[in-house]
């Protein structure tokens, strides 16, 4: 199977999208300028067998999802990067045309379905490791990705990957 080649984000226009609903308010004064689709994994090591699954970082490709909202309709959507984390806490993510951005998690929103989905965030750019204009990035619409409750079963220091999909609602 032949993978779509990165490319730079579509032009759509976003200024009338309405950012999902819940407490995590839109930024004031920023431009909505990007909304992508993550797939990919959350990662959680299990220290022994009888731990609880600590948070490791998350592994997505992204693609672009903006006419697709913007339209609100099916449209071809392509690849534009990846999202990963730089180390146990600050996630990354590199965006074809906009640049590598280091963020930091600033406000949590519980998901509609908690028990199956990870939180939906705000992140805000921290400047080091930042090449990129993008100042918040927003993670919503969530699905998958919680940790098992146990590492039963699994040998110490073994990772566990659990798939996940979000939307990522990306501001200058």
């Amino acid at each position: 199977m032949a993978l779509a080649l990165p490319t730079k984000p579509t032009t759509c226009d976003l200024s009338t999208v309405a950012q999902p609903s819940s407490t995590l308010a839109p930024p004031t004064g920023l431009t909505l300028k990007l909304i992508a689709l993550g797939k990919g994994t959350q990662n959680y090591t299990c220290a022994t067998p009888t731990s609880t699954p600590a948070s490791n970082g998350a592994v997505a490709q992204l693609w672009d999802f903006s006419c697709s909202v913007a339209k609100n309709g099916p449209v071809p959507i392509a690849t534009i990067g990846k999202h990963f984390f730089f180390d146990a806490t600050t996630p990354e993510f590199d965006l074809n045309g906009l640049g590598n951005t280091r963020l930091s998690k600033k406000e949590v929103f519980t998901a509609p379905i908690p028990a199956a989905d990870v939180p939906w965030l705000r992140l805000e750019t921290v400047a080091a490791g930042t090449t990129s204009p993008v100042k918040m990035i927003y993670r919503l619409k969530t699905k998958g990705g919680v940790a098992p409750a146990t590492c039963a079963g699994k040998k110490a220091g073994s990772t566990v990957t659990v798939p996940y999909e979000a939307q990522y609602w990306v501001y200058v």
